[in-house]
């Protein structure tokens, strides 16, 4: 009984740690790395994780709204496969993405990113890219025409951007640096790109 009991009171406690954790900033919910703020604006801080995309649909679900997303921290995505879904289901709503001048966005974060109708940075914020990893071979491993480029191309392309944008875009991304290494976009390559809308 005393270990059932102390069992009871440690769920209690992490509980309660937890509520703590999520209301002290004056979120209203939260979905994985999505907190919302109100029912038009959510702040993503976190990677993504496998079920990004059941995250990001039953957000959307249940806050049809929305129309912003703040990206703080965001240093990936453990499936592209998920954040793609999550990525154009984002798309679909033309929800707008914004990196505040804390904002930090790495390699499939992103790709979140550039998903937005409308895509804003203020002076600070910072975009990271680098060549996509399957663990054993690595993006620049495969030749520009092999199939395994094309997923990625092809997502470019979904989300508004030209074949010859796309192209340019994805192989600027894998060529910047390797998996394990980060690049950190300047200004000029931002511009060049058509990372923002404006």
């Amino acid at each position: 009984m005393k270990h059932l009991k102390f069992i009871s009171i440690s769920i209690i406690l992490i509980s309660l740690l937890f509520s703590f954790n999520s209301c002290k900033k004056g979120y209203m919910d939260r979905y994985g790395p999505f907190y919302v703020s109100n029912d038009t604006t959510v702040v993503m801080d976190g990677d993504m994780g496998s079920r990004i995309d059941q995250q990001f649909e039953k957000l959307i679900e249940n806050y049809p709204n929305i129309r912003l997303i703040i990206m703080e921290d965001c240093p990936g995505s453990r499936n592209d496969e998920e954040m793609f879904k999550a990525a154009l289901n984002l798309k679909d709503h033309a929800i707008n993405t914004h990196l505040p001048p804390s904002g930090k966005i790495q390699s499939g974060a992103v790709d979140l990113f550039l998903a937005g109708t409308v895509r804003t940075m203020e002076t600070g914020a910072k975009i990271g890219v680098h060549a996509w990893s399957d663990g054993s071979s690595e993006a620049t491993d495969y030749h520009t025409e092999h199939a395994e480029h094309k997923p990625y191309i092809d997502f470019y392309k979904s989300i508004g951007f030209s074949d010859q944008e796309a192209e340019d875009l994805y192989f600027f991304i894998i060529n910047a640096a390797s998996a394990d290494n980060i690049h950190w976009m300047t200004q000029q390559e931002i511009i060049d790109y058509n990372m923002l809308t404006n």
